[in-house]
Parts: structure tokens; sequence; C-alpha cells
């Protein structure tokens, strides 16, 4: 349920910066690390509110994830997805 609030925040966040197209998501260096920069905020406020401790990296990885596949061509449900998956893998979720 935690991991469905981290990406749903995400998304919450890339549509807030006018970037609801995965073409537009990293655009600039500067663009992908103001998205980093939302995604790692938002991710510890999701977990704060699922009351859990995430593992070391979590928020890195996780946010990583997201961004490689969106800007691979992933839609923001199909990176979601596809990160969600990998996240609860890598960490034992």
């Amino acid at each position: 349920m935690f991991l469905h609030r981290i990406y749903l925040l995400i998304s919450l966040g890339s549509v807030l910066l006018g970037m609801s197209a995965p073409q537009g998501l990293a655009q600039s260096s500067e663009e992908g690390n103001l998205i980093k920069m939302i995604c790692l905020m938002n991710f510890k406020i999701a977990m704060a509110d699922a009351g859990k401790l995430p593992p070391k990296g979590m928020g890195q990885f996780t946010c990583k994830c997201f961004m490689n596949q969106v800007n691979a061509g992933a839609s923001i449900s199909t990176a979601q997805s596809i990160c969600k998956t990998k996240a609860a893998a890598r960490y034992n979720l």
C-alpha cells in the first residue's frame, strides 16, 4: 500500500510541473534534478504517512528507476508499475 502512495505522489509531482508526457520529464539536467528532488521528497512523505522507515537507498533506487523508465518512453503508470515491482523485489517488501 505504501508503494502505491509513493507512485501516486511521483505522478502528482510530474503533473504539477506540467510534464505529464513521458518525453517532457527530463529534457534538461536542471529539469531532471528538479523531478528527482520532488520524487525523493514525495517518497519520504509517502513513507512517513505509511508509518514505514524505508531501507537505505530505496528512495534513490525508486526515483532513479522511475526517471529511467519514463525517459526511455514508458508512460508514467507503466514506469510506476515497473519500479514498484523492482523496488519490492530489491528491498524484499
